[in-house]
């Protein structure tokens, strides 16, 4: 038993003392968190846009289309894109189904999102070699942009399955979600960078 100016502390009021507390460290300890992926993120962002405008400038080379080269065909990476938008969307709604303790929610729409991600990905290999790089600095800046995404999105995409695999083992609630957060948020990045990488190499 505690004793302070104002007399006994009891041990509901110790124990109420300590839960405020944890509460005060949790949520400090997400707000660091969150700013410090934020920063991740604009910062990795950066190298894409530096890429994009990379490609922008060597548009105005003389050498940047062979004779004969062919842009590929926007059929495939648009299904990409639209199963990644829609994997995206997935993710948001099972953060927070898990936020509402909904696990089984979480682990369904967590795992068709992996399968959408797949999907994506395995359209950025097809796309890989859609173009060689004899093809020219067109070839070469193609084949970089894709393949550099391609690699974060795999990077991404196994601490997606990892998330999945531990919210199998019910470690995720609604007071412990910060790893399919952090998770979403990073695949949320691979989706921007997508959108801007479709933007420049299929539409403009």
């Amino acid at each position: 038993m505690q004793y302070t100016n104002r007399g006994v502390i009891t041990p509901e009021e110790k124990a109420e003392k300590a839960r405020r507390k944890a509460e005060r460290d949790a949520a400090i300890r997400d707000r660091n968190n969150r700013l410090g992926i934020t920063v991740f993120q604009l910062s990795w962002i950066m190298v894409f846009v530096s890429l994009i405008i990379v490609n922008g400038q060597m548009r105005f080379s003389p050498e940047w289309m062979a004779p004969g080269v062919v842009r590929p065909s926007a059929l495939l990476p648009t299904v990409a894109t639209v199963a990644l938008v829609a994997s995206t969307w997935l993710l948001h709604r099972a953060l927070g189904a898990v936020k509402a303790d909904d696990t089984r929610a979480f682990l369904r729409q967590w795992l068709v999102a992996i399968g959408l991600g797949a999907l994506f990905f395995g359209i950025m290999i097809t796309q890989f070699f859609a173009v060689v790089p004899s093809d020219g600095q067109y070839g070469a800046v193609y084949r970089l942009m894709i393949g550099y995404h391609a690699l974060h999105a795999a990077a991404i995409g196994v601490m997606l399955v990892q998330v999945y695999r531990y919210g199998r083992w019910g470690r995720y609630n609604a007071g412990n979600n910060w790893p399919p957060e952090a998770a979403m948020r990073l695949w949320d990045f691979v989706t921007v960078a997508w959108v801007l990488f479709y933007i420049v190499l299929y539409i403009i």
